[in-house]
């Protein structure tokens, strides 16, 4: 008995410093509004072993120690991520326990960036638990599921973290294609919440200051805009739901759709083109595009090898 409290006092302990050494080491990109925690992938242990619950609480905590928001991140996302982890314990499906930490940060993290920062309107509230569920998921969905399913195939690791994947044989969407999709359209939304695409000059009394727009803050007055959002929703379930020919085709018009928004932009804010964020828009289009066809080349070597055996 004493063995095996050591051996789990151990394991928990490499675990929660695993989480905190990834969250310090990308730290620019693991706190505030718009965030892609990596270090989040690693809960989903947790529907794999319970007892592992422990070592991300107090990961999430230590972690949280050098929040730009301070105390605030230490209790609150800390209790983020309690939350979350306790429906994880009983449910084994990774497509369904990633669900409550995406649900449970994006809206208790939102409820402590308005105490943080004294912004209790709903227009920011709804901004931050877009922002944060987004980028949950596509951490979440994107490399923890993956994560998780190339463990689960690795039979020491699995032995020697004592973790139950039987449920994973079970046939899933979530395959290394679908993921990718998942990607894709993720990146498309977060683009039209965040990403600035244009600058203008803002004359306030007689001072001059540059502001920075996304297409979201644009949206009011150029309602087409929205389709950013639709496009980017609309390849995710395209790259989930449908076959490999229909699939090509599918990414084919939505890259279409894609270019047609940007000339649109190019030709209703004329700004924008000599903005050079703008550009990262471009390079999303040539990122959308290569990465269908690697989505298309795996589904074609998929097909092979079945074929072989």
């Amino acid at each position: 008995m004493k063995k095996m409290n050591i051996r789990f006092i151990a394991e928990s302990a490499i675990l929660a410093a695993l989480y905190v050494a990834l969250t310090w080491l990308l730290a620019p990109i693991s706190y505030g509004a718009v965030q892609f925690r990596i270090s989040e992938a690693l809960i989903l242990f947790v529907a794999l072993n319970p007892k592992y619950a422990y070592a991300f609480i107090i990961g999430c905590f230590v972690a949280n120690t050098t929040s730009p928001i301070g105390w605030y991140d230490m209790v609150f996302g800390t209790l983020a991520t309690g939350v979350a982890l306790l429906p994880m314990l009983k449910v084994k499906r990774l497509e369904i326990a990633s669900l409550f930490p995406v649900i449970s940060n994006a809206f208790i993290v939102s409820i402590e960036l308005g105490f943080a920062f004294d912004m209790f309107t709903p227009t920011a509230f709804w901004f931050n638990v877009l922002t944060i569920a987004l980028g949950e998921a596509v951490v979440l969905y994107c490399v923890g599921i993956p994560m998780m399913l190339a463990l689960s195939k690795n039979e020491t690791m699995v032995d020697l973290l004592q973790l139950d994947t039987s449920h994973l044989s079970k046939k899933s969407l979530l395959t290394l294609e679908s993921c990718l999709s998942i990607v894709l359209g993720a990146l498309g939304i977060i683009f039209y919440v965040a990403y600035p695409f244009l600058e203008q000059v803002v004359i306030e009394n007689a001072e001059e200051t540059i502001q920075t727009f996304s297409a979201l803050k644009l949206t009011s007055n150029s309602p087409w805009l929205i389709s950013f959002v639709i496009i980017s929703g609309g390849s995710m379930l395209w790259g989930i739901f449908t076959k490999r020919k229909v699939k090509l085709i599918g990414n084919i018009l939505i890259w279409i759709g894609f270019l047609i928004c940007y000339l649109m932009v190019g030709i209703n804010f004329n700004e924008a083109t000599i903005y050079p964020y703008y550009y990262g828009y471009i390079l999303y289009l040539i990122l959308f595009a290569a990465s269908s066809g690697y989505i298309y080349y795996l589904e074609d070597v998929k097909k092979l090898k079945k074929e072989e055996k």
